[in-house]
């Protein structure tokens, strides 16, 4: 019984801190694109969010493209996030 219970307390705390992860994924995908739509405002343009994939994370980074129209125009960035461990350094660059 006790090898049953601390298997099921590991499987749920395995759950629970997967579950964990995609959530902090997927909020800092949201800020990503809110960070990217607030300056493409600054600049006087409007960018509209189509796609964006943050991509895996590989060592301290996420390589990820976003798909959009800024002022109408399809656009393609390529995102390069660093996870600075209390922090996100954020790069974002417009493929031509």
């Amino acid at each position: 019984m006790k090898k049953f219970l601390l298997a099921f307390v590991f499987a749920v705390s395995m759950a629970v801190a997967f579950n964990g992860c995609a959530l902090t994924e997927e909020r800092l995908a949201e800020k990503i694109k809110s960070a990217m739509v607030d300056d493409e405002k600054s600049n006087g343009k409007t960018l509209e969010v189509t796609d964006f994939d943050l991509g895996q994370k590989v060592g301290d980074q996420y390589k990820g493209v976003l798909k959009g129209r800024l002022d109408g125009q399809e656009v393609t960035y390529d995102v390069v996030v660093t996870d600075e461990g209390s922090d996100y350094d954020i790069d974002w660059e417009m493929r031509e």
